[in-house]
């Protein structure tokens, strides 16, 4: 349990009581409460019980008890919903712990740090960190733009730790990248076998020509700069600014105003990323500027870092930790990519997040790449090699894994963290879906990571504004323990997941990755996990201009439905599978894979499986809007937030797509080979569905629909395609976890 003692100093700022009466009066002022009007003097115990101050001492209050109440006072919400000892830190009443000590410290309250900072008096500085890089073959170490904010306070001697904000968006970004995405109405190409080892596709690193450091010619000890506005980075940071906290963003090499050439996800890119926390910790050089050679170290720092951020911003961190680098104590990774390949590719096919057909590697650096490609003669035509560097290794004609792919594959070095990690992932994010929180998870299971994850019903967003989990507080002792060390119990009283639970919204589940259940097609052509499977041998058509999906308009809602509602119509470009009616809830929790076997009278081609909840509901959709009940406070003078909570639907809808997969059926075995398909032979495919946490509704049904292409993820042919599939052999393994 979270230690209930206060400090002594903190004590000595409020009144001494004799009497329990006499305290509860005083408490209930302070929280807000009005005699006569929230509560009367008969039913003042209850209320003060129900509020959660402490009742059940005795009448007359000594030390210890005295110290108990203060506690539950301090730890309870006011009247207006938000906790007192906050509030109070805010309005300065704890300001005087500090006011005559040479050097200032955090005030710890309830296991967690508070704010008594003043976030608009933190100081604002841009410094230059020297990297072990030369991208842009200039002859001299890249130098990289580093913001950081910190309390005042550190100006006389107080040491913090930092958040760190990796963030290539933060500058601006050139959009022009995505005005012309690629084609992606295309035939797959069909390839001969292939002879590919697994050792083949290991990245084995290169070798770089790297200049001598710079020669320091002074030091400074701040670089305060002007304030500006930084793309992509929330005001949640205000909040640890607040509490003790500094906050530091770069956007790397080839952004506005630092040095070097990007590289989506490369070698080097980690080298940057890591450079920052090495500064942090004393290990590296920074500079006040470009050219003066002004060192300025970071005295301020206590030599613990986190990383944290969304997306490309949450990737960076866990690339980071990947490497092992001392210094960085844990990371908060949200919607964040643990390997590149299950971003852009899957299975030998190019499957980009949903929404952007067409996206890789080259855009995502195009677009990035903020720099000023003039300042050097030669920029603009090293800009262009490293594009088509990258189009070479991405090899969206191809689709397997690679060595350049290997690269970009986090996972691999898992073994080398020495930071926590806390993921924070969207269970319907459709951009960075939830493999890469899956596979992260499983690959710290292996090394015993100290771990925790929430799994939201929302889509590719932040959860710091979310109705219905404290998140704040969470990330507040969690980074209150890794950075500062408090014995908070955080790592026990924190369930290691919460999953938020889509029939109710404000459940939240606590375990996660269920046992794996076996469905079969039986001879009534149900989907079932009992009787005598069927013996008969269906055709599937994969011909997408057959079905309702228009390539110009690209309806995709329309042909969602039309592939899967009106089971019992025959088309032949689906196969169409469903349970009986749930006798139960049923919850779906982790890795779904689908087993085929089957022939074609192609070279190549495409096969994809969803799974559906099949039954009218109205569901929780991932649009928000602000509730109107309540804002979310970032500390002392740091603004708010304004509450937020997920749309339900007005009416009912009459499905939902719990998860989908695909595979290219040259790549049978593996995602780095293929292997020739002879025609009317028939072959085994087993590939997953992306990993989720789903309760499927008691009177639903379960519904396995296979197909072709899948329109909104892969690449989607002209050519038509047909398959014979044994129904037998069809086997869907669904994890469940059962009450």
């Amino acid at each position: 349990m979270t230690n209930k003692s206060i400090d002594k100093k903190i004590i000595e700022l409020f009144p001494k009581f004799q009497l329990k009466s006499e305290f509860l009066q005083y408490a209930l002022k302070t929280l807000g409460y009005i005699k006569d009007e929230d509560f009367t003097e008969e039913n003042i115990v209850q209320f003060a019980t129900d509020l959660g101050l402490e009742t059940e001492i005795g009448e007359e209050l000594n030390d210890a008890a005295y110290e108990l109440s203060l506690y539950s006072m301090l730890a309870a919400k006011m009247k207006n919903g938000r906790n007192c000892f906050e509030v109070l830190a805010e309005e300065g009443k704890f300001d005087v712990l500090n006011e005559n000590k040479e050097i200032p410290e955090i005030v710890v309250f309830d296991g967690k740090t508070q704010p008594v900072f003043d976030y608009k008096e933190c100081l604002f500085e841009k410094v230059f960190v020297e990297t072990p890089l030369d991208t842009d073959n200039d002859g001299k170490r890249d130098l990289i733009a580093v913001y950081i904010r910190r309390p005042k306070e550190t100006l006389k001697g107080m040491k913090v730790p930092a958040i760190y904000v990796a963030d290539p968006y933060m500058l601006t970004c050139i959009d022009e990248w995505y005005e012309n995405m690629p084609n992606v109405d295309l035939d797959l190409k069909v390839f001969e076998d292939q002879n590919i080892t697994a050792e083949d596709v290991q990245y084995k690193g290169r070798e770089r020509k790297l200049p001598l450091e710079r020669e320091s010619k002074g030091e400074a000890t701040t670089s305060e700069t002007e304030e500006i506005t930084l793309d992509c980075i929330t005001a949640w940071y205000n909040y640890f600014n607040s509490r003790g906290f500094a906050s530091v963003y770069s956007a790397g090499v080839g952004t506005k105003g630092s040095e070097g050439m990007n590289c989506c996800g490369s070698e080097e890119e980690k080298i940057w990323v890591i450079a920052v926390i090495e500064w942090l910790c004393g290990k590296r050089k920074a500079y006040t500027n470009k050219t003066d050679n002004i060192e300025i170290k970071t005295d301020w720092c206590n030599g613990k870092v986190a990383m944290s951020g969304k997306s490309y911003l949450g990737t960076l961190s866990i690339a980071a930790a990947s490497t092992g680098v001392e210094g960085l104590k844990t990371i908060i990774p949200e919607a964040a990519i643990s390997s590149w390949y299950n971003y852009y590719h899957g299975n030998g096919l190019n499957m980009a997040p949903v929404g952007w057909q067409g996206d890789d590697a080259d855009l995502l650096t195009g677009h990035c790449r903020s720099r000023d490609l003039n300042e050097l003669p030669h920029l603009n035509e090293l800009a262009d090699d490293v594009i088509q560097y990258l189009r070479k290794g991405m090899d969206r004609e191809n689709g397997n894994y690679n060595s350049f792919w290997d690269e970009r594959n986090y996972l691999k070095d898992i073994k080398n963290m020495k930071a926590s990690a806390f993921i924070v992932h969207g269970i319907n994010d459709w951009n960075v879906k939830t493999i890469h929180s899956h596979l992260f998870w499983k690959e710290m299971e292996k090394y015993n990571i100290p771990k925790k994850m929430i799994l939201h019903q929302g889509d590719h967003i932040y959860i710091h504004d979310l109705k219905g989990i404290d998140f704040n507080d969470i990330m507040n002792r969690w980074l209150s323990h890794w950075l500062y060390d408090i014995d908070n119990n955080v790592m026990e009283e924190v369930p290691e997941v919460l999953i938020q639970d889509n029939l109710d919204i404000y459940k939240w589940h606590t375990t996660y990755d269920g046992d794996q259940v076996e469905y079969f097609i039986n001879n009534s052509k149900k989907l079932t996990r009992s009787g005598e499977k069927s013996a008969s041998e269906v055709t599937l058509k994969d011909d997408i201009d057959s079905t309702k999906f228009d390539r110009e308009k690209k309806n995709f809602e329309e042909w969602q439905k039309d592939m899967i509602l009106d089971t019992d119509e025959k088309r032949d470009y689906r196969l169409v599978y469903l349970t009986d009616e749930l006798e139960d809830d049923l919850r779906v929790s982790g890795d779904i894979t689908v087993e085929i076997e089957a022939a074609t009278d192609s070279e190549t081609g495409i096969l994809s499986a969803m799974l559906v909840d099949l039954g009218e509901d109205r569901r929780a959709t991932v649009e928000q809007y602000k509730t109107g009940e309540k804002n979310i406070y970032l500390g002392k003078n740091g603004g708010y937030m304004e509450e937020k909570d997920f749309v339900i639907e007005k009416e009912p809808s009459p499905f939902k797509i719990i998860s989908r997969g695909s595979i290219n059926i040259q790549n049978r075995e593996n995602n780095y080979c293929k292997k020739s398909v002879e025609k009317d032979r028939f072959y085994k495919y087993t590939f997953n569905m992306v990993p989720t946490d789903y309760t499927i509704r008691k009177g639903h049904r379960m519904e396995l629909v296979i197909l072709g292409s899948d329109v909104e993820i892969t690449t989607r042919p002209k050519k038509v395609t047909d398959y014979r599939v044994k129904e037998d052999s069809l086997k869907l393994r669904v994890p469940m976890i059962i009450k």
